[in-house]
C-alpha cells in the first residue's frame, strides 16, 4: 500500500511540475502598430469589420430551428450594437493578430491597397482576418445581443 501511496505521489508530482503558465499575448512593437494603423486606414478595416458585424447580427436576428422561425433580435436592437461597437476597443485584438505580420509584409499590404483604392469589393464586404479577430468579434456582438434584452 505505501508503494502505491509513494508511485501516485511521484506521478502526481511531476505532472504538477509539468504545467507551466500561458506566454503572455502578442502585442505589437510601436513600428508595427504604426503600421497597423495605416493598414487600418488605407483598407477601411474598420468599415470592412462593421459590415462583417451586420452579417453577422442578421445571421444571429432569428432562430431557425423553430418553425416558423422566431425572432430574436430586432433591426433596431442590432442597429443599436453596431451604433455601439467601440472600434478603438477592438484595435487591442487587431494589434494582437497583426502582430505576426513581419513590419515588410505589412508595408506591402499598405501599398497594395493604396493601389486598389483601399476597398477588395465595391461594398466593403471583404477583409484581412485570422480565427483570433472572428471569435473576438463574434463574441463581442454575441456579448451585446445578451445585454440588449
Amino acid at each position: 500500500m505505501r508503494y502505491i501511496v509513494s508511485l501516485l505521489f511521484v506521478v502526481f508530482s511531476s505532472l504538477v511540475y509539468a504545467q507551466s503558465f500561458p506566454p503572455p499575448p502578442a502585442m505589437a512593437n510601436s513600428s508595427q502598430q504604426k503600421l497597423i494603423n495605416e493598414f487600418i486606414e488605407v483598407s477601411h478595416y474598420r468599415e470592412a469589420l462593421v459590415n462583417y458585424a451586420k452579417e453577422y447580427l442578421e445571421l444571429k436576428m432569428f432562430d431557425y430551428s423553430v418553425d416558423p422561425p422566431k425572432e430574436l433580435l430586432t433591426k433596431e436592437q442590432a442597429r443599436s450594437i453596431i451604433k455601439n461597437f467601440n472600434f478603438d476597443d477592438f484595435k487591442i485584438s487587431l494589434y494582437s493578430a497583426f502582430s505576426f505580420i513581419p513590419e515588410k509584409e505589412l508595408k506591402e499590404l499598405i501599398n497594395f491597397y493604396k493601389g486598389i483604392g483601399g476597398r477588395l469589393s465595391r461594398n466593403n464586404s471583404i477583409l484581412l482576418m485570422d480565427p483570433n479577430i472572428d471569435l473576438n468579434i463574434k463574441n463581442q456582438m454575441d456579448y451585446a445581443i445578451e445585454n440588449i434584452k
